[in-house]
């Protein structure tokens, strides 16, 4: 069998990005080369089941993700989910993209947390016609799935990937409110935000102590 001469494999990240960390950065890098993609789309999200009061302005995640990213090739971000304002279900951005993508090879990325709560996804049996899930799993920590997703996968014989990923110690929970307790001056944390982003997180995140001061300006040492 050959297939068509243009078929692509297209890879597509989702996620609240809240902010983008160097962690983010290196799933989407492993999954470039590890997958073989011709391109790669982030996908920034308006999560369901997150606190508004808890989440970035969506373009202004969006807009901290492109910084991220704009010097590597074969990058992008797509604002598919945010430009709906309203809250983000995986089983419409799949089905969207399939539109969009008809006759290419789409992957669908997700951390390990995030496939131990997939069954809590809206659909999530229908999300497996749509897309190849590809999840990227932490080295030398237990792993383990649903035992409803796990049987439905047996049952109808889909397709599930598992990589291996270095551990990378930040989370953007922990980073966030590491920023807003120090600031980006704080070289202990800023090292996790991609060197492109201090200047715009710099802008979001400053300490409570500096409330009637001016935000403060980026450290790029």
């Amino acid at each position: 069998m050959h297939l068509p001469a243009n078929l692509m494999r297209l890879g597509f990240f989702g996620g609240t990005f809240n902010p983008v960390h160097l962690g983010h950065l290196h799933l989407a890098e492993t999954a470039l080369h590890a997958l073989s993609l011709d391109h790669l789309y982030w996908l920034p999200a308006n999560p369901w089941q997150k606190d508004p009061k808890d989440i970035l302005p969506a373009q202004e995640r969006a807009t901290m993700v492109e910084l991220a990213i704009k010097n590597i090739d074969r990058m992008s971000v797509d604002r598919l989910e945010i430009d709906n304002d309203c809250p983000s279900f995986s089983i419409d951005t799949v089905k969207t993209l399939a539109c969009r993508y008809p006759d290419d090879e789409r992957f669908y990325l997700m951390g390990e947390d995030q496939w131990a709560n997939f069954h809590t996804w809206r659909h999530w049996q229908d999300i497996f016609d749509f897309v190849t899930l590809v999840v990227f799993r932490r080295e030398n920590k237990d792993f383990k799935t649903e035992d409803a997703v796990d049987q439905f996968i047996k049952e109808h014989h889909k397709k599930v990937l598992f990589l291996d990923l270095d551990a990378v110690p930040i989370s953007s929970t922990t980073l966030r409110a590491a920023l807003a307790r120090n600031g980006v001056t704080d070289l202990n944390t800023a090292q996790w935000l991609p060197a492109d982003v201090v200047p715009a997180a710099s802008q979001l995140f400053w300490p409570v102590a500096w409330q009637q001061a001016s935000p403060p300006k980026a450290n790029r040492s």
